[in-house]
């Protein structure tokens, strides 16, 4: 009898997920001359190089101040700018790095606050938690209305059409279900958990504990403490913003000035590719601006120099974020070590206060 475990483990999926991703690269490039691709690249000068980058900057500041806002909305002390830039950078990199759909890296960031800040590892956890969701939940409705525009606006094959339709169909019901919940006060994950049995299992019950209890946190932040939610929107618009500057510039490096609705599409199938649970987006990242290049009508060899140069990108982050991991001295398993202490630590002071 098959072995289903050993088939699917953790290392095979890895496996399958990279040579999946290599095989759409190969097909890719197999269809679209290299030569094209490189012409893409002429509108690339130095000027927009440098708008490029200082745009990049400009969304870490984003993303750094609105994690800073979501843990002051859990009464935990202001960390410094540059010190939680640095956290995630590193969660950045071990993201980039791992087949979980931009989360791989969450935890680590969560370890490293909590060890080198003293901040307990479930308010840490749930803060990280909390600025993934707003993150991929603006992704899952970008995704739904993107594809909405084209669905109205483009003519495409009807293959495409049912994939487009099917992920919409997804990405709305899981966006719906959770703000539901969490709106009502209700738990998410720990309901998802328990309707597949996962508390039934001895083991795993500490494991569930913590759910609750980060889960709690993360209810609290969108039930109660609207103010600082409403902060997050706010500093996520500048974002957006940013975004369209980003996009609108990348795309004049590959030699195209394209429309706001243009610049929209190509940064929600961004989004979309880097929820696929391959490392790196490894080939949907750039199928899926060859695919959106084509539907706007534009080469598709400029659709593949986009995704490079948002390749290249993330490549030089993960590598700043790894550099940080070695240079200062930021060990994951140390750090969680350090944050189950500090876990500890707290409980044990709580206990004497009673």
């Amino acid at each position: 009898m098959v072995d289903l475990k050993k088939i699917f483990n953790k290392r095979n999926v890895v496996i399958f997920s990279v040579l999946g991703g290599i095989a759409a690269l190969w097909y890719i490039f197999s269809i679209i001359s290299i030569n094209d691709v490189v012409d893409a690249f002429k509108g690339a000068t130095f000027e927009l190089i440098l708008y490029y980058i200082l745009i990049q900057l400009g969304l870490m500041i984003v993303m750094t101040v609105r994690w800073r806002i979501i843990l002051r909305s859990q009464g935990m002390k202001d960390v410094g700018i540059f010190r939680l830039t640095k956290y995630l950078l590193v969660g950045q990199a071990i993201s980039f790095i791992t087949p979980a759909a931009k989360l791989g890296g969450e935890p680590v960031r969560a370890a490293l606050l909590s060890s080198k800040e003293g901040i307990p590892f479930d308010k840490s956890l749930s803060s990280v938690v909390i600025d993934k969701t707003l993150e991929i939940s603006t992704s899952f409705a970008f995704f739904i209305i993107g594809s909405i525009i084209i669905l109205f606006s483009f003519v495409i094959s009807p293959n495409f059409t049912y994939i487009i339709v099917g992920l919409s169909i997804i990405f709305l019901f899981f966006l719906i279900l959770f703000n539901y919940r969490v709106m009502r006060g209700k738990h998410f994950f720990l309901a998802f958990f328990q309707l597949i049995k996962l508390s039934k299992i001895k083991s795993l019950r500490t494991f569930m504990k913590k759910v609750k209890e980060f889960e709690l946190l993360i209810i609290k932040f969108y039930h109660e403490d609207r103010k600082y939610f409403f902060y997050t929107i706010m500093i996520s618009l500048v974002g957006w913003i940013l975004m369209f500057f980003e996009y609108s510039v990348a795309a004049k490096m590959v030699g195209h000035n394209l429309s706001i609705l243009q610049i929209f599409l190509v940064f929600t199938f961004v989004g979309a590719a880097y929820l696929v649970p391959v490392p790196m987006a490894l080939g949907a990242l750039e199928a899926g601006q060859v695919s959106v290049f084509s539907i706007i009508n534009i080469s598709a060899a400029a659709g593949l120099a986009l995704s490079l140069i948002i390749r290249v990108k993330d490549m030089l982050i993960t590598a700043i974020g790894l550099i940080l991991l070695v240079i200062f001295g930021l060990n994951f398993k140390d750090a969680v070590n350090d944050a189950v202490y500090l876990d500890k630590h707290d409980e044990k002071l709580k206990k004497d206060e009673e």
